[in-house]
Parts: C-alpha cells; sequence; structure tokens
C-alpha cells in the first residue's frame, strides 16, 4: 500500500477507472466535455503542434555497437511517425544503416543515419505555435503574452466567482443555508455539496459558512454535514481536471479523492458516538482559540506539518534501522502519554483558568437554554427563504 499497490482507495479506484475507461494499456476513445467547450476559444489566440512537443521530449541517442560509427541512431516506429507528421518529405531522405547495423534495433525501430541532424533541423528549429494570432510573436514571445492572458483570466474569473458567491451567500444561498439548519443531516450534506459544486472551491464555502456558524445562525452539528458535503462536492474539481486531459492515472487519481472524502464520512459520521468525537474536538479548538489567538496556527503546524513530519521521519528510519525506529516510535508514545497525563492531571488549568472554564459552561448553558426557547417559539418568516423553498 505504501507503494501504491495495495490498499482499499487504490483498488476501488483502479476498479472505477477500468469500469469506465479500461484498462490503462487501453487509449480513452471519449472526448472531454471541457475540451470541446474550451479549445476551439483557445484555438484563436495558440495552437501548438503537439507532434513537435513529444518530438522535443524522445531525443535520438546514437547506436552503441562494435561495428558503428557514431552516426547510427535507433528510431522508434512512433517517434519515426511522428517525424513524418513534422516533416514527410524530410523523413523520405533519411539513409538508412546497413542491414547488418540495422538488426540490432529490433522490429519495432529503424536504424537511421545521422538522426540527430533531422532532430536539429527539423524538430528543435521548428515552431511550437503554429497557429493563432499569437503566432507571428514566436515561440518565446507568445508563450509570455499566453501566460499573461492566462493568469489575467484566471484572476478576472476569480474575482467574477467571489463577487457571485457573496451575492448568493447574502440572497438565496443564505435563505437555503438557513433552511438546511432544520433538514436532515444528510440532506444538509447534499447542500455543501452542492453549493461547492457550484463555486468550485470547498474553502469557500466554509469560509461562507463559518461566519453563519460564528454569530450563531448555523449550529456546530449542522456545519460538521454541510462540512463533510463540502469535501464531497470539491472532488468534482478534479474530476473535471481529469475529464480536461481524460486518461487512465488522472481519472484514478480523481477517484482516490473522491474515495478518500467517502470512506472518511463513512468512518465519522454516521454513528453519532463518532460525530461527537469531531465536534467535541472542534468545540474544544475553538474554546481555546478564544483565549489564545494563536491556537489556530499552532494546530495547523502540528497537525499539518509537525505530525507528519515526525511519523514520516520514523518510517524513514524503520528503512535505515529498525531498532531506531522502534526505540523511537516507543519514545514517541512514551512522550505522548505524558502530556496526555500531565494535561488531565492539571495542566490544561494553566491554558485556561478553572474559573473561567466555569463561566463559559454557565455561558454555554444559557445560550444552549435561550436556542430551545427559540425553537419552541414559531421563528418569524425570513425575506427569501420561502422564494429559495
Amino acid at each position: 500500500a505504501i507503494q501504491g499497490q495495495g490498499g482499499p482507495i487504490y483498488w476501488l479506484s483502479m476498479t472505477l477507472t477500468n469500469a469506465l475507461v479500461g484498462s490503462g494499456n487501453q487509449e480513452i476513445s471519449f472526448t472531454s466535455p471541457t475540451k470541446v467547450i474550451v479549445n476551439p476559444l483557445v484555438a484563436q489566440f495558440l495552437h501548438p503542434n503537439k507532434n513537435v512537443i513529444k518530438a522535443l521530449s524522445l531525443e535520438p541517442q546514437p547506436m552503441s555497437c562494435e561495428s558503428c560509427s557514431g552516426r547510427e541512431y535507433c528510431i522508434g516506429d512512433s517517434v519515426m511517425m511522428n517525424w513524418k507528421h513534422i516533416n514527410e518529405a524530410a523523413v523520405e531522405e533519411l539513409q538508412h544503416c546497413d542491414p547488418g547495423i540495422a538488426t540490432g534495433c529490433g522490429e519495432e525501430s529503424s536504424c537511421i543515419m545521422d538522426a540527430n541532424r533531422f532532430f536539429t533541423d527539423h524538430v528543435e528549429e521548428a515552431d511550437i505555435i503554429h497557429a493563432g494570432f499569437l503566432k507571428g510573436l514566436g515561440d518565446t514571445g507568445g508563450g509570455i503574452v499566453a501566460l499573461l492572458l492566462s493568469l489575467l483570466v484566471i484572476c478576472m474569473s476569480l474575482f467574477c466567482m467571489v463577487k457571485l458567491l457573496h451575492s448568493l451567500i447574502l440572497g438565496r444561498a443564505k435563505a437555503i443555508i438557513l433552511k438546511a439548519t432544520n433538514m436532515n443531516d444528510y440532506l444538509a450534506m447534499a447542500v455543501g455539496g452542492i453549493l461547492t459544486f457550484i463555486v468550485q472551491s470547498s474553502s469557500v464555502v466554509t469560509s461562507a459558512l463559518t461566519p453563519l456558524c460564528g454569530i450563531g445562525v448555523l449550529p456546530v452539528h449542522k456545519m460538521l454535514p454541510m462540512t463533510l458535503g463540502a469535501n464531497i462536492g470539491t472532488t468534482f474539481t478534479a474530476l473535471l481536471a481529469a475529464l480536461a486531459v481524460p486518461t487512465h492515472d488522472s481519472l484514478q487519481i480523481a477517484f482516490c479523492h473522491l474515495l478518500f472524502n467517502i470512506l472518511g464520512i463513512i468512518v465519522w459520521f454516521p454513528l453519532p458516538p463518532m460525530r461527537r468525537i469531531v465536534v467535541n474536538a472542534a468545540k474544544m479548538l475553538g474554546f481555546y482559540a478564544s483565549y489564545w489567538r494563536l491556537v489556530p496556527l499552532l494546530y495547523i503546524l502540528v497537525m499539518f506539518l509537525a505530525v507528519p513530519g515526525l511519523c514520516l521521519a520514523i518510517s524513514v528510519l524503520y528503512g535505515a534501522s529498525l531498532a531506531a525506529g522502534i526505540v523511537c516510535s516507543v519514545l514517541g508514545l512514551l512522550l505522548l502519554s505524558a502530556i496526555i497525563a500531565w494535561w488531565n492531571t492539571g495542566g490544561c488549568y494553566r491554558v485556561v483558568s478553572k474559573e473561567a472554564r466555569q463561566q463559559r459552561a454557565i455561558e454555554v448553558a444559557e445560550r444552549e437554554a435561550a436556542e430551545k426557547e427559540k425553537d419552541i417559539i414559531p421563528p418569524p418568516e425570513i425575506e427569501g427563504v420561502q422564494d429559495a423553498v
């Protein structure tokens, strides 16, 4: 599993990909829907010569044999076909090697004399941009202008997306989110997934939901399913990217992304006890963050950098020395146990005092009681909710 040849996610993604497009050795025959939309527009700016790009990555190497003069090159049939697409007349003029030497190239290759000259004259000197209004600027100038234009389009698209999201959150989408607080948890998860699919960013959705949760409009226990739904919705971004370049490996990676999130939801969400672990952990981090502003930063540094880095270092150490790996693992577990014991025996009160905890507990109890009374009294109609529903 560590080397990518095992594990449930690997085999499930492989099965799904094979069922969709066949085995990895087969070419994918369907046309990407995104290419159908984007390619005609891109072709007006520039149309790259893919044959030249492919040929540049396959520079010929001279043969190595006793009777070779250094001018003989083994050229594969696929490379030769690629060269014909670049300049068929020049390929026809290439000189083949003597039959005695040519046998050393195998059945699917041809022995060509001075193939490096063809590569220099007709591949390296060829124009990569061979169509579009950027062709006149050359490969370097056209590439720079195309890069600047693409960055400009991306920035404008992101700006428009944020503006659109802002209007959605303040309008119908906000009404839908408020309505989702009374939905079944799985329906709330679907709402989070659909919103993320629309804006193509789980970070944007969670960033928009977090203030609603902070002001009490969206309860924490409802924020969880909507966040999980956002994690599922963001996987469609990878699927769309995979469809833009529809290869077996890209589709399998996209399915790995999807299955990873689905399996995580299966582990942590269906059972209420497991769900409470996540919600209580979030409440605990929020509690300490309300007193110490550096808690979120420390959490990110520890959980996303320090802990993975330490685990990776120990795994590498196991490869170098099994005894050293075991010793470091035991020391790490002992250190973790000591920190947990210190925390539970009064260390937590050094971070936030006992009096402050008791005062916060009273505030939380009062707020929960007020929310229960609010649930009993029919809430007033919110403008836009009825229209959105």
